[in-house]
């Protein structure tokens, strides 16, 4: 039995007998309305099932055929694995099949049969020749190597061999991906009283489980699965390809639009400024141009929106060129989607063509760097569209989710990338991120530059703090994340940590002006010993500037000279033999006061205790009423 799911559907003009040959198949009727029974066309989409002789299950999609709901077939087409392009004999090819194809190529369904429907109203030289015709109609398009089948839907003629023709095509069908991220766009929506919300779609990818927890896009509304049904029976779990109808908790049926989408929280993005590669219909009798105002096609979903042309004035019947489309709402798309674009009013389909990805904003015409950007996408070269991604530092999990591929591929394609030298992997926790080299390399150099941008600015200061460096790379990661590439960074040796200030390799370089004051001030600090001057007017009598004295002391802090003690700094040096005077004493006498101190020290009172203090936090003495004792 084969596990993958699949679904087929029709398409055609209007009274062609699409519903007729799918009850043929498979015994179902799909026209489910009164007003779909009574007029003898389908309104909306209908749904069914078979199963051919190879055991495949496959699902049916019963599309509309008149011009008024093609907004319906469009919906249904969307996912299809093969469609049965459904002609009558006894009329041919006719303006609707005509558009219905538009649709299909744009859309680019992989593989179709076409069926010649009514058999059993013509002669047998009148369906040779409408074959013949059938053929040269479809030359230019993607029927042009389809399967031909006669059949008669209302007598059964042909049916088995149609059976045996669509099992045939679906082995050369590639599974969709039930290992990637859930999305379901919804055609239907409505109440079951005592069940509450019901959603109905074609899973697309990713497999969906009772309990889950998911959510409805635009919108981000959190939605719970509550029960599935996969042709009309109860089930616990449903893969990619499967026809589904799901009832969903915490959801109210006036919340959800058809058109939306049921997706793994966070796992595509949504916007209203898309980047496309479009197409113009060869039998458009228009050219497509700036501004134009359209009804943009996608899964399920119809919004209107406006072409923004990047490298033309106009796209001629025939042409293909890089846009954007600025939508009047938001949309939920992943690089690669197919899209269909109708033309406002009347609504007739005049292009189309692929997605290449949500866009932040709107891109300037004619500009070489945006077509370069909008070329890598659209080829879609599996390892460039991989070190896109990959601008920062991401878990696999995070590329897994926004490529929309299993784990082996993406494994696959970082291994292949680090054995072209075009990725870098980092840890963070004992888990590997992966970090384009190319990215990483500009993003070091990057970080370089603004701390010996700093540097130069800021000589005395050692460095730039962690934080504003941060702030200056304009970096959104999370504060983990910063501070664990930092620390990397510095182990790999591309810079200098002290403390939180980040250096270059090479330091600071100090002017001789500066250096010629740093000498002035240490000279001050000679012969003070325990009881240093006071910074500032020292400061100025060496000719620093008052409002940079506590740079200069900084500077020395931080090369270890001088050390900040209350409001005092003191010489490392001259610390040193007062702390080991201290300890001897105490080893001696056990305990020690702050006259014993001044004394011992030949200072005062104003620095006795806020040394005392001092090594009172290095634990080198405790404080025990008035006096100390060793720690």
């Amino acid at each position: 039995m084969d596990e993958r799911h699949y679904l087929i559907g029709t398409a055609g003009h209007v009274d062609h007998g699409k519903t007729e040959l799918i009850r043929a198949l498979s015994g179902i009727e799909t026209d489910r309305l009164k007003e779909e029974k009574q007029r003898g066309i389908s309104i909306e989409l209908g749904f069914a099932h078979m199963m051919l002789p190879s055991g495949r299950q496959v699902g049916i999609v019963d599309v509309p055929g008149h011009e008024r709901f093609v907004r319906q077939m469009l919906a249904g087409a969307s996912g299809m694995d093969v469609v049965l392009l459904v002609i009558a004999a006894d009329e041919g090819i006719m303006p609707q099949t005509q558009e219905h194809l538009d649709i299909l190529t744009l859309l680019d369904i992989p593989r179709g049969i076409v069926v010649i429907n009514k058999v059993d109203l013509v002669d047998e030289e009148w369906l040779d020749l409408m074959e013949e015709e059938i053929r040269e109609e479809l030359m230019e398009t993607a029927f042009r190597e389809a399967t031909i089948c006669r059949v008669s839907a209302l007598s059964g003629v042909g049916i088995p061999t149609l059976r045996q023709t669509i099992d045939g095509l679906l082995s050369e069908v590639e599974s969709k991906k039930s290992t990637g991220p859930v999305r379901m766009p919804l055609d239907r929506v409505f109440s079951i009283q005592g069940f509450g919300t019901v959603v109905t779609g074609t899973l697309h990818s990713g497999t969906v489980k009772l309990g889950q927890e998911l959510v409805i896009e635009p919108g981000h509304i959190h939605a719970k699965i509550r029960s599935l049904q996969v042709h009309k029976n109860k089930v616990n779990s449903a893969g990619a390809g499967q026809r589904l109808a799901v009832n969903i908790a915490g959801v109210d049926v006036a919340e959800v639009e058809r058109g939306s989408v049921l997706v793994k929280p966070d796992a595509f993005k949504v916007g209203k400024i898309l980047d496309l590669k479009v197409r113009n219909l060869s039998s458009a009798d228009k050219p497509l141009t700036q501004r134009q105002r359209v009804r943009f096609h996608l899964g399920t979903t119809e919004i209107l929106g406006r072409i923004h042309l990047l490298e033309q004035e106009e796209l001629a019947p025939g042409q293909e060129g890089f846009a954007q489309i600025l939508l009047e709402g938001p949309v939920l798309a992943a690089p690669g989607d197919r899209f269909v674009l109708r033309f406002y009013s009347p609504a007739h389909t005049i292009a189309g063509g692929k997605v290449l990805g949500v866009a932040e904003f709107k891109q300037k015409r004619f500009k070489e760097s945006v077509l370069a950007q909008m070329r890598v996408k659209d080829q879609g070269d599996p390892l460039d569209l991989l070190e896109r991604e990959m601008s920062e530092p991401r878990l696999s999990s995070d590329l897994v989710a926004c490529l929309h591929v299993s784990s082996v591929e993406l494994e696959e394609r970082l291994k292949s990338l680090e054995e072209l030298e075009r990725l870098e992997v980092w840890l963070e926790d004992g888990n590997p991120l992966y970090w384009g080299k190319a990215a990483a390399e500009a993003w070091r150099l990057k970080l370089i530059n603004l701390v010996k941008i700093h540097e130069e600015s800021n000589p005395l200061r050692g460095g730039i703090s962690r934080e504003e460096l941060k702030t200056r790379l304009g970096i959104s990661w999370t504060h983990r994340r910063w501070q664990t590439i930092l620390e990397q960074g510095f182990t790999r040796g591309y810079y200098r940590i002290f403390g939180s200030k980040v250096q270059t390799n090479a330091g600071a370089e100090l002017p001789p002006i500066i250096l010629k004051r740093l000498e002035a001030l240490r000279s001050k600090w000679q012969d003070v010993a325990l009881m240093p001057p006071d910074l500032v007017t020292t400061a100025e009598a060496c000719g620093i500037p008052k409002s940079e004295a506590q740079e200069y002391a900084q500077y020395l802090c931080e090369i270890g000279e001088w050390v900040h003690i209350d409001q005092f700094y003191y010489r490392q040096k001259d610390l040193e033999p007062a702390k080991e005077s201290l300890i001897e004493f105490l080893k001696v006498h056990g305990e020690i006061g702050v006259s014993d101190v001044r004394e011992m020290w030949s200072t005062s009172r104003k620095y006795a205790v806020p040394l005392l203090e001092y090594w009172d936090n290095q634990k080198i003495t405790r404080r025990a009423g008035d006096k100390r004792t060793l720690y």
